[in-house]
């Protein structure tokens, strides 16, 4: 494991792609074309792409979107076809060599890392094989706003998008993947046809509800734990060309809340969630009511009627009407720009997500707020609610609290500020554990992209009643333990 300083300099090193031949299982290292001649060693398998060591390689792979966590690899694999994933997992299992395999790497505690182990690039595939009438075939490193361009060429997109498609799609259905589009539809691990995957034993799998169903359930949302998704056949449905989107802002928690109850309890609208602000005069919080409805020219929804008897000041309603592509990538213009100007591809980025039950989520954000130090958002942070209705959840790995509705609670920290490394990450590691016990009280469960000290006995209860077949999965799927290993949970620490 490197430090943050260490992981600089490596980045600042200009070094030359190293050939990998082999690997020494007794020095426990690859070995180089010029180190061929230096003792036994195992010959990698022949690859359709690139198995990387030099330094410059390693280091760039060394970080996620945290900036907390580095966890050096040994050797990068960009993989030219899916059979590399398969030989590269086959050729680390009979060798117990971890694996991770990498998306965008935007979890933020270290979740894809992995410490003298093979990192597996995937964004090398990311081709859209077929789009037909409503499915769409797509590898796993090809990223949601890849597949949403290509989809609405038919009028189509997926039931659910994340609100930044600039995440993989292999990524976002290892962890759930959640909008304010899923409050009726369910999470992306919902709307999943099939998927093709390399288990830990290094076997290539196709596997669906009907075919290979223990596979197909323990992959989805399960943190990388089992396979790695090469591909997915992904559900598409038929949208409008155009958004209509409207921000409403209350100035008290309780409307806030009760409004999208009301939208939420309905269903008619497409969106729906919110979003916390300080007043940079007052202090005082505010908070954002998020909506939108899909239609095409000529046919706009009635928002009057959508909207009916809500509890907000018509003085506090923008409305925007615009392109379905446009609205969908507003996130990643947005973090385009942060990133133009530095305040976002460096920040530490120490997350908190929560699930929590609706009956106490008034109450648990009004605390949380109400502690919030300056640091605790920094300059580029922010404050989301999710609504999701847990009738639309079938996934067994995908855990949450025991309510009708929940709320995904995002406390998006993002601080770059001078001077602020040194105790920075500790003292916000402190604050997510502090801010999850509290949670756990009252029912909630941990979103698995977050930063969070987390043990083995946590992941037991955070799995309770499907801890053994996670275990049972893992032992036949996986029976190694070679991959993804950053998130700890089967690690033996208790």
């Amino acid at each position: 494991m490197t430090n943050r300083r260490e992981f600089l300099r490596a980045t600042a090193t200009v070094g030359a792609a190293a050939a990998v031949v082999g690997f020494s299982s007794s020095a426990r290292a690859w070995v180089g074309a010029g180190d061929s001649g230096c003792g036994d060693f195992d010959r990698v398998p022949a690859l359709d792409g690139q198995l990387l060591t030099d330094v410059s390689t390693r280091a760039a792979y060394s970080n996620d979107k945290g900036t907390l966590v580095f966890k050096t690899p040994a050797a990068v694999l960009r993989p030219g076809s899916i059979a590399d994933v398969q030989r590269m997992v086959r050729f680390c299992r009979d060798r117990e060599i971890k694996v991770a395999a990498r998306g965008q790497a935007h979890s933020t505690d270290g979740q894809g890392l992995v410490a003298g182990g093979l990192i597996i690039d995937m964004a090398t595939l990311s081709t859209v094989h077929e789009i037909g009438a409503g499915y769409a075939v797509v590898d796993a490193g090809a990223t949601w706003g890849s597949l949403l361009a290509q989809t609405l060429a038919s009028s189509q997109s997926p039931p659910v998008l994340t609100g930044y498609q600039g995440l993989s799609i292999g990524g976002t259905l290892s962890m759930g993947g959640i909008s304010g589009m899923a409050y009726k539809r369910g999470v992306q691990v919902q709307h999943v046809l099939e998927l093709t995957v390399v288990t830990g034993r290094g076997t290539l799998e196709v596997c669906s509800m009907s075919r290979n169903r223990s596979l197909f359930e323990a992959v989805l949302a399960g943190v990388g734990q089992y396979a790695i998704i090469v591909r997915a056949k992904l559900r598409l449905v038929t949208v409008g060309a155009l958004v209509r989107d409207q921000t409403i802002r209350y100035d008290d928690i309780g409307p806030f809340f009760d409004d999208m109850r009301t939208l939420v309890a309905r269903g008619e609208i497409d969106l729906v969630y919110g979003g916390a602000k300080q007043d940079p005069a007052t202090g005082a919080w505010f908070y954002e009511m998020y909506t939108a409805q899909w239609y095409d020219a000529g046919s706009p929804p009635n928002t009057a009627y959508l909207l009916r008897g809500l509890n907000f000041d018509p003085a506090n309603v923008v409305e925007l009407d615009g392109p379905y592509f446009d609205y969908h990538t507003r996130v990643d213009q947005g973090i385009a720009f942060l990133s133009s100007i530095g305040l976002w591809a460096g920040a530490m980025k120490p997350w908190f997500d929560v699930f929590l039950p609706d009956t106490h989520v008034e109450e648990y954000v009004d605390d949380t707020l109400t502690s919030l130090a300056p640091d605790d958002l920094g300059i580029a942070g922010f404050i989301l609610f999710f609504p999701l209705k847990t009738s639309t959840i079938t996934r067994p790995m995908f855990r949450l609290p025991d309510d009708d509705v929940v709320w995904l609670f995002d406390v998006l920290t993002a601080n770059n500020t001078p001077g602020y490394e040194p105790t920075f990450a500790q003292a916000k590691r402190a604050r997510n554990r502090e801010w999850f016990d509290r949670a756990v009280a009252v029912g909630g469960y941990r979103y698995p992209i977050g930063t969070l000290d987390f043990t083995r006995a946590d992941w037991r209860r955070h799995y309770g009643s499907e801890w053994v077949r996670a275990q049972v999965s893992k032992a036949y799927f996986d029976p190694n333990n070679i991959l993804t290993p950053g998130p700890g949970i089967f690690d033996d620490d208790c």
